[in-house]
């Protein structure tokens, strides 16, 4: 297996502190300030973020390796 650099010189890593860690501290505040009834569209759209960032990373590995 492969070494994984955890640096910014590594794209997924920038990639991940620009989408998905962003969309955890908003799900955080959210799921905070609004009403228990709207947390499952938070959740819902912090799953998309981390699935579409997952997708992207999995192409983005393949392309790597041609």
């Amino acid at each position: 297996m492969d070494r994984f650099e955890v640096s910014f010189k590594n794209k997924a890593v920038r990639i991940w502190f620009y989408t998905v860690f962003p969309a955890f501290i908003l799900a955080i505040i959210s799921i905070i300030i609004l009403p228990n009834e709207q947390n499952k569209y938070v959740s819902l759209g912090l799953s998309l973020v981390v699935i579409i960032y997952y997708i992207w990373f999995i192409f983005y590995i393949k392309k790597q390796r041609k």
